[in-house]
């Protein structure tokens, strides 16, 4: 029987899982698709103290707290990933750019390093920018010039599942997590559409589909936030750094040139259809600020859902039940803060020294 099973195969249940496993816990993890095939794959893979989210970002001081103690971990994080399962998740530190689109914003964010502790910012003006980013619209007033970069989620999954099963976590796929089993108030496994599964510790990571799993305590107030992205043949157009707006789009280069235009932040349920809107939406907001994009071809189109919780922080921790954990419900910034949520939540399913406050995370906030 595992030590620990892990409820969910994205990227906040495999680094979990690791963690886990590096402490010389057995875990068995269980995932109802392919592990990273939810919303890990279609993240776009934003890494930074900033959130992706603008002025939507309602994780207030806690979720910006998390994210500046993930930032500092990644480059390790990627580095022994690569070590472990031989894959490169495509870590690249390029620099953030949080774009003014007016002089208004531009006034914002010249007093934000300030006010809003978002890192070691600096103000580019509008010639040092153009100078930065040649291809971006001359209309700009400027930018906030922020520590960050990305990761590619569709190489990060591979990485990490790969990394998982060398250290000895044994990952089920297409298992999908009926029930959570529950004995003398505390759990004790969970029961898939294969049978029942028996552990001392059951931690959930399966991110919107959390809401679903019978047994929980409390039951995870988690909601699919549909997001509409793109991606375009950007090779000797993009950017070479990532841009956030500061109510969207997202601009994200990857290596093979290239580039993820993001997202639409819905409440439609988990209807996976793109929208005419969604997606003129996209353009029309990209090709303002890169004017060359009018000309770029479209790749791919696809929808993803973020698991976004009721006050906008994840739940990670312990639940009302003995035996019961969480790490889920990260919505937009689901891949940023992962290095620090999975040792969060290590560190308190082990009953070690938290390495951060986990008070404003604690799953037993909800009722």
């Amino acid at each position: 029987m595992a030590d620990v099973i892990v409820a969910g195969g994205g990227v906040m249940g495999l680094a979990c899982a690791r963690e886990l496993a590096l402490a010389g816990r057995e875990v068995l993890l269980l995932e109802k698709g392919r592990a990273g095939s939810g919303a890990t794959w279609a993240s776009a893979g934003i890494v930074s103290t900033h959130g992706t989210a603008g002025r939507a970002d309602r994780g207030g001081e806690a979720g910006l707290r998390l994210r500046r103690a993930s930032f500092p971990l990644w480059p390790g994080f990627a580095r022994a990933l690569q070590e472990e399962s031989g894959l490169d998740p495509e870590f690249r530190e390029t620099g953030v750019l949080l774009l003014a689109l007016d002089e208004g914003q531009a006034r914002e964010l010249q007093a934000e390093p300030g006010t809003h502790a978002l890192g070691e910012g600096r103000w580019l003006g509008a010639a040092e920018l153009r100078e930065a980013e040649p291809a971006l619209s001359d209309r700009l007033p400027g930018a906030l010039l922020l520590p960050g970069g990305s990761v590619d989620p569709r190489k990060l999954a591979p990485a990490l599942a790969l990394a998982c099963r060398r250290l000895g976590v044994e990952i089920r796929e297409g298992q999908l997590v009926r029930e959570l089993l529950v004995e003398g108030g505390r759990a004790r496994g969970v029961r898939t559409l294969d049978g029942e599964a028996g552990a001392p510790a059951v931690l959930v990571c399966a991110g919107v589909g959390s809401r679903e799993l019978p047994g929980l305590a409390p039951a995870p107030p988690i909601l699919p936030q549909r997001g509409q992205i793109l991606s375009l043949d950007a090779r000797g157009i993009g950017p070479r750094r990532v841009i956030i707006t500061p109510e969207d789009p997202y601009f994200v280069p990857r290596a093979d040139g290239r580039l993820v235009l993001g997202a639409t932040r819905e409440l439609a349920g988990e209807d996976p259809r793109l929208t005419a809107g969604g997606l003129a939406w996209l353009l029309t907001s990209g090709i303002r600020v890169i004017p060359a994009l009018a000309h770029a071809p479209i790749e791919e189109t696809w929808t993803g859902f973020r698991p976004l919780s009721a006050d906008g922080l994840p739940l990670i921790g312990p639940g009302r039940l003995e035996g019961l954990f969480f790490c889920a419900g990260h919505g937009p910034t689901g891949i940023g803060p992962a290095p620090a949520s999975a040792r969060l939540a290590a560190a308190l399913l082990l009953g070690e020294a938290p390495p951060l406050d986990p008070a404003p995370y604690d799953p037993r906030r909800f009722g």
